[in-house]
């Protein structure tokens, strides 16, 4: 994923250019101005190894900021970073908020000590009077009903980095999702009823388009892969992993369907397909559903997921694009309430990056009888480490946004066939699913390593979601 782009105006009063602050040459604020602007570029490079940036000059004048909002609009800035590093005057912050185009907005509090001095000299006060003028901005954006979030402290301190970092990403995330195109392979699921969602909504809210492909079309594409493509696949599954109870048949049939999916990504530009893998039209056509994942699509950053679920795959893709790590469509199965454990998984696509490479195997569609057809599936236990779960849920027309935290410990399988998780979180797991059920949500979490609870939050306020985090 490209890094945000982020723009970055500085800005001082006028004033104190009238004052003879800014031009001093000799007494206390000899000097100020180089300080000063010596903190803008120390906060700029700060930035850049994380963003594309593009700073200002330090700016004092209702002329300058008229032009660095004309020359924002014309950089496709996924957000601003609002930095009034000294006390100001209001005239620039209004002329700039007229000019501007909106966009995600940060207003940075810029504290260049990293604590309280014992005692400040006026020169010294006047270079930490930041966080004065960030509260008399906050007034003016919000009185042009400008949506903005704040940030205290230097580029010195990381957790004012990591603050600034949730916002970048949450608002490259907001504007890449523009064109962003999920497929519903072939229509919704009419057994998961729940998974239903509008789709004018999606474009509306996130720019996110459906395209509906039918059995047919996909089909064409099954038959237009190539033997030798089959059978560098199977190779590379042979030299993988095991591979049990799965016929040449079944696996030269099924990975021909992986590769297909793979085509279907390409031609179509797609960051997710929604595979209603119940519908009749799968198995009068191939006999089995394509449940076998392929390492590519997760290297186009598409994520699949089942039951026609086009909320879960968002979420999946949301939680993936914030954390720049590949996501897994995932479910809440069980709990062990004595044990303070979640078990999670999902049978199908199981995204290949996602899991412990020592617990991969390939197997039977495992949900049918051995006596009936099926294709195959490759399955795993999740790398260890902290995780992120992200879930939208239709209802009345709207989404619904829950989170919460966890950790995969790692180890041996716990499950045939699946794709699975083992998750701790740090309060009581009856509780967790007490209110998820409470929530009324669907069983699908957009599932990631890391924790990006803080993009998540800023991702909702920027989205108009209403997130409620369950953690405790």
């Amino acid at each position: 994923m490209k890094k945000p782009k982020i723009g970055l105006l500085f800005l001082a009063g006028d004033s104190w250019w009238d004052a003879g602050v800014c031009d001093a040459k000799e007494g206390p604020y000899a000097g100020f101005l180089d300080l000063v602007r010596r903190d803008c570029r120390a906060a700029a490079a700060a930035l850049s190894e994380t963003a594309d940036v593009v700073a200002t000059d330090l700016l004092h004048t209702v002329e300058e900021t008229i032009a660095a909002a004309r020359f924002f609009n014309a950089q496709d800035l996924d957000a601003i970073l609002f930095c009034p590093i000294i006390w100001t005057n209001d005239r620039p912050v209004v002329a700039f908020i007229q000019e501007a185009r909106r966009v995600p907005v940060m207003l940075w509090a810029h504290d260049p000590y990293g604590r309280l001095l014992p005692h400040y000299h006026i020169e010294e006060w006047l270079r930490a009077s930041g966080p004065v003028s960030v509260q008399q901005c906050s007034n003016i954006f919000r009185r042009f009903g400008w949506a903005y979030e704040s940030v205290f402290g230097s580029e010195k301190d990381p957790r004012t980095l990591r603050r600034i970092h949730a916002f970048a990403a949450a608002a490259a995330v907001r504007s890449g999702l523009r064109g962003t195109r999920i497929a519903v392979l072939p229509a919704p699921c009419q057994m998961v009823m729940s998974t239903w969602a509008d789709a004018f909504h999606l474009l509306e809210r996130f720019g996110v388009e459906l395209l509906h492909v039918s059995v047919e079309e996909y089909a064409r594409l099954v038959d237009g892969i190539s033997d030798n493509d089959v059978d560098e696949y199977e190779a590379y599954l042979r030299a993988l992993c095991p591979i049990t109870g799965v016929t040449d048949d079944e696996l030269r049939a099924s990975a021909r369907h992986a590769l297909a999916m793979v085509r279907l990504t390409e031609e179509n530009g797609l960051s997710g397909i929604a595979i209603e893998d119940f519908h009749p039209e799968f198995y009068r056509r191939f006999g089995f559903r394509p449940h076998l994942a392929h390492p590519k699509l997760g290297e186009f950053g598409c994520i699949v997921g089942m039951e026609a679920d086009v909320p879960g795959i968002l979420s999946a893709l949301i939680a993936s694009r914030l954390a720049n790590r590949p996501g897994m469509f995932n479910e809440f199965f069980t709990i062990d309430r004595d044990a303070g454990a979640i078990l999670m998984g999902h049978p199908g696509y199981g995204e290949p990056a996602f899991g412990d490479p020592a617990t991969f195997m390939v197997t039977r569609d495992l949900e049918f009888d051995p006596s009936q057809p099926a294709g195959a599936w490759l399955s795993y236990r999740a790398k260890p480490g902290p995780m992120t779960f992200f879930n939208l849920t239709p209802e009345c027309g709207n989404l619904k946004a829950t989170a919460f935290r966890g950790v995969e410990e790692g180890g041996p399988r716990l499950m045939d066939g699946y794709a699975h998780m083992l998750v701790r979180i740090s309060g009581r797991v009856e509780r967790l699913f007490e209110r998820i059920v409470q929530r009324g949500l669907i069983q699908h979490w957009g599932t990631v390593h890391g924790d990006v609870m803080p993009e998540l939050e800023c991702f909702a306020r920027m989205t108009g979601l209403d997130l409620v985090v369950l953690d405790e």
